[in-house]
């Protein structure tokens, strides 16, 4: 019986998170929009790390990718006016940020560089263990490098960015079905992989 429990508890605790989130963005936004540089500080805190690490997917540099956030910032500010606090304003980040990467590079011989992939699975592991995991992370990252462009970049944002399917629909400038499709799509190929994979350990133990 506990154990029937404890996932709508971890379901309803997920969801409680969400809607916080959501109330607080959207409250940043309100704010923003009033010129509450305040408000701008906590959405600096808030995204500013994460902004950088998906912008060195495209640009694969740290101090351009910073250069790149930070103009995303100073635009935002620029036009706070203008927000919308029903929107999504993480999506709306993401979106500028993945923009402004692309227009940068489109022209330079950079851009063949745009759909490269930074390592993100990250564990903590036990000495005696770093080696299994290691070989498991090099699996997983080809596992994710191998699924169809779309399906991948759905996959990140909503894996290892948080973004929800709405926000990432924003980015993406999908229906929210198509990228549940595309993240279903990911975790059921990367299942299968793994399922695999354990099955030709075992048959070589």
């Amino acid at each position: 019986m506990k154990q029937d429990k404890h996932p709508v508890k971890l379901s309803d605790k997920k969801s409680e998170q969400s809607t916080s989130s959501s109330e607080k963005l959207s409250d940043i936004s309100k704010r923003l929009a009033q010129s509450d540089r305040n408000a701008f500080k906590e959405l600096f805190e808030l995204l500013h790390k994460n902004l950088i690490r998906f912008c060195w997917r495209y640009t694969q540099d740290e101090e351009t990718s910073r250069d790149i956030v930070q103009d995303v910032f100073v635009t935002l500010w620029e036009k706070r006016s203008t927000l919308d606090p029903e929107k999504s304003l993480v999506a709306l980040m993401y979106t500028m940020v993945r923009n402004k990467s692309i227009n940068l590079f489109r022209d330079t011989r950079y851009s063949d560089r745009l759909d490269s992939d930074e390592t993100l699975v990250q564990t903590d592991p036990e000495p005696d263990e770093q080696v299994n995991l290691d070989m498991l992370e090099a699996h997983v990252k080809q596992w994710i490098d191998a699924l169809p462009p779309r399906r991948r970049q759905a996959f990140k944002l909503s894996r290892f960015e948080g973004l929800s399917h709405t926000e990432i629909a924003e980015v993406m400038n999908l229906a929210p079905r198509t990228v549940s499709t595309h993240v279903m799509l990911a975790l059921r190929d990367l299942r299968l992989k793994l399922q695999a994979l354990q099955k030709e350990s075992q048959e070589h133990a």
